[in-house]
């Protein structure tokens, strides 16, 4: 019997590529997953070196088992292109997820600088849609089917939240936009960090952790490591009564889960690339000064922000969006 192979690197990747892994095994579909990088820090289960997981590929190419291949659109690796090249050479149907609202058409560009597009591109909606289109994506390619890596947030959304009555606790996502953009952003994630802690310091009855994301450097988490916490975002998140972060997409779930956040970029020179930014979720600090004055804000119930600020446009709010990209799959996989 054929199989589906499913591949994943990044964290965000996986995000998307797990719940349809597990979707389809549920419906009996056949299929291998494959987590290379990051992703198998996520899930060892399914972990395996990149050079085997390509040659797994191409054994399955040679004997003719493959039905289709899944990847994610992974930032800074040449995998996931290597085997959509692959299987497009073969004559094997891909499909690529996009996990973020962000280098829509760069991922696509291999180390040579070869565009390799997959055969179908599915994007959460018409915004990443549009923006994708206008990077230079070929619309034909361009499926609109949500995000399977919300879908278990929007099942956990509450309209409201009540902070705790007594010390504050105040989560910092990090993100390694050091080692993606170097410091043309106008900050860090070692800066936006520290000056999280400055401010932190200042207020009344606070106290801030830190999640790392498993592609920060290891110098910059071991410097804050007394502020480090682990384990899952969705498990974690309800504990705390505020989320900071830059660009997260963990930013949007905590305003899925009824979280207060904020979007810290301290002198953006470039795109606010932040979706909860774009979709009016979060307002962004520019500087410490705002980040006091909104945390201020925040800490006392004065702003919140929540999904029922969203457009009910965004066809990802329905949480059936794992459903749709499996509906998806069995029609060009068949």
């Amino acid at each position: 019997m054929k199989k589906i192979v499913f591949l994943a690197h990044d964290p965000g990747g996986y995000d998307v590529i797990f719940p349809v892994a597990k979707s389809c095994e549920h419906d009996g579909i056949s299929g291998l997953f494959y987590c290379i990088g990051p992703a198998a820090q996520l899930n060892p289960l399914h972990g395996i070196v990149a050079k085997e997981a390509l040659q797994a590929i191409q054994d399955l190419l040679d004997s003719r088992k493959i039905a289709g291949l899944v990847t994610g659109t992974s930032w800074g690796s040449s995998v996931e292109l290597q085997a959509i090249a692959a299987c497009k050479q073969a004559g094997i149907p891909n499909v690529a997820i996009l996990d973020y609202w962000s280098n829509y058409q760069i991922r696509f560009v291999s180390q040579a600088g070869e565009v390799i597009y997959p055969d179908y591109y599915i994007v959460m909606d018409e915004l990443a849609k549009a923006e994708a289109v206008q990077a230079g994506v070929p619309p034909a390619i361009i499926s609109v089917l949500g995000h399977p890596g919300l879908d278990k947030y929007i099942a956990c959304q509450s309209s409201a939240r009540g902070l705790n009555e007594q010390r504050k606790k105040i989560l910092f996502l990090s993100q390694p936009l050091s080692v993606l953009y170097g410091e043309t952003l106008g900050y860090t994630e070692q800066q936006a960090l520290a000056d999280c802690c400055k401010v932190v310091a200042n207020q009344d009855n606070c106290i801030l952790h830190v999640k790392f994301h498993p592609k920060d450097e290891a110098s910059f988490q071991q410097r804050y490591d007394e502020l480090a916490v682990a384990g899952n975002l969705i498990d974690i998140m309800p504990e705390y009564d505020l989320i900071i972060g830059m660009s997260t997409m963990g930013l949007l779930h905590a305003a899925l889960l009824g979280i207060p956040t904020i979007s810290y970029q301290p002198n953006l020179r470039k795109q606010d690339l932040c979706i909860t930014n774009k979709l009016g979720l979060t307002k962004r600090a520019d500087s410490p000064q705002e980040l006091q004055l909104l945390l201020s804000a925040k800490m006392d119930g004065q702003v919140n922000n929540n999904s029922s600020q969203l457009s009910h446009r965004l066809i990802w709010l329905d949480g059936r969006s794992t459903e749709r990209v499996v509906r998806f799959i069995r029609e060009v996989f068949k």
